[in-house]
């Protein structure tokens, strides 16, 4: 937890969220492990999701799994499904939206190494993300991407309406 402090260089609301998600995904880990774990761990869940989503703006389950170092830059609008998986370095700003496409399919992104997400961005579905990829801020994501790239959106299009 101390690395995810020091990777948002101290700042109260980034380190009070992830910090919140830390406490949050340690209750939704072991609330799994024995049915008398419930009894301390919902609590601290429902808590958890009053404060974040009331409080701060954002919506992070607490069962999703992300890995050291994970650093969020204006959190406002943040939104990660509980199967996200993310690796270590992961960088997130606002508006990011992570989770499955729809209907029954619960299939969600995989995330490496050493990624970074810009403002509004999106991704959707069964998709790897590779180690060190950065996203450009409003690119939709969903098709899997390769170690080492940098993806950015297509430019907005005007058309003339009649």
């Amino acid at each position: 937890m101390l690395e995810d402090l020091r990777a948002n260089s101290w700042s109260l609301r980034p380190c009070c969220m992830v910090v919140a998600y830390r406490i949050a995904h340690f209750c939704s880990v072991w609330r799994k492990k024995n049915v008398l774990n419930n009894l301390w761990a919902a609590p601290v869940l429902v808590l958890y999701r009053l404060i974040t989503e009331c409080l701060f703006g954002y919506e992070v389950q607490a069962a999703a799994s992300i890995g050291r170092r994970f650093t969020i830059h204006h959190g406002y609008g943040l939104v990660i499904n509980k199967h996200v998986v993310a690796g270590d370095d992961f960088t997130v700003r606002h508006g990011v939206t992570i989770g499955n496409s729809g209907g029954n399919d619960q299939s969600c992104p995989v995330i490496g190494n050493g990624v970074e997400l810009g403002a509004c961005v999106t991704l959707l579905g069964d998709i790897t993300i590779g180690d060190n990829v950065t996203i450009g801020a409003g690119s939709v994501v969903v098709d899997s991407i390769p170690d080492n790239a940098l993806v950015v959106g297509e430019k907005a299009r005007a058309k003339v309406i009649k």
